[in-house]
């Protein structure tokens, strides 16, 4: 039961700030033509997060609030790629150079999936032992639990074992009174005793 109040009153939960930084982000590696592991990857630095994290909630939270913003983004992309094609001259042909940023991008883009995939791997896998470590604990109050309700059962439900605090307290008292019976008769008798001396 604990585990499940942790849990929902998490203190890293993500604020509407946190996504609205976080689509900024995204947009703007969309518009300069980078890609989206890198931006979850600068979201992460600056929200203080994963980037598994940061790509999760952008996938299945925010992307959905922004499909207008994105196909914006795209859209100064490629006019930003077209006015740099158009100005850019040499030996080089525009398909040539095209296919030449197209393979660098598809490279660069496979290692960040793959690397955002080995994140996110690690992520889950890190949730995975505190899943396993919390049923274990789990298990461990579930046994102690039946031992206690096994020893709960076998005191007697008469009430004739139970001590009131009222009984206690009279108990202590005379108990207390015959200690000091106890030493005043034991001074009696060594004042006693020296004087027959």
């Amino acid at each position: 039961m604990q585990a499940m109040e942790k849990w929902a009153t998490r203190s890293d939960a993500w604020t509407p700030d946190d996504d609205v930084r976080l689509a900024e982000i995204v947009l703007q590696h969309i518009r300069t033509g980078s890609t989206q592991l890198r931006a979850f990857e600068e979201a992460a630095n600056e929200l203080g997060r994963t980037a598994a994290a940061c790509g999760y909630r952008w996938n299945g939270v925010v992307r959905k609030n922004h499909r207008e913003d994105i196909e914006r983004a795209k859209r100064e992309r490629k006019s930003a790629q077209r006015v740099s094609a158009a100005s850019s001259s040499g030996s080089v042909s525009r398909s040539e150079e095209n296919f030449v940023t197209t393979t660098m991008t598809s490279s660069d883009s496979m290692k960040e999936v793959i690397r955002f995939l080995q994140s996110y791997d690690e992520q889950y896998q890190k949730l995975r032992r505190q899943v396993d470590q919390l049923e274990e604990e789990r298990r461990g109050l579930t046994e102690k639990l039946a031992v206690l309700e096994t020893k709960l059962a076998q005191i007697p439900q008469d009430g004739s074992s139970s001590v009131t605090p009222e009984q206690l307290e009279q108990d202590s008292k005379t108990l207390f009174a015959i200690m000091e019976r106890a030493r005043k008769l034991l001074e009696s008798d060594g004042a006693r005793t020296r004087t027959a001396e």
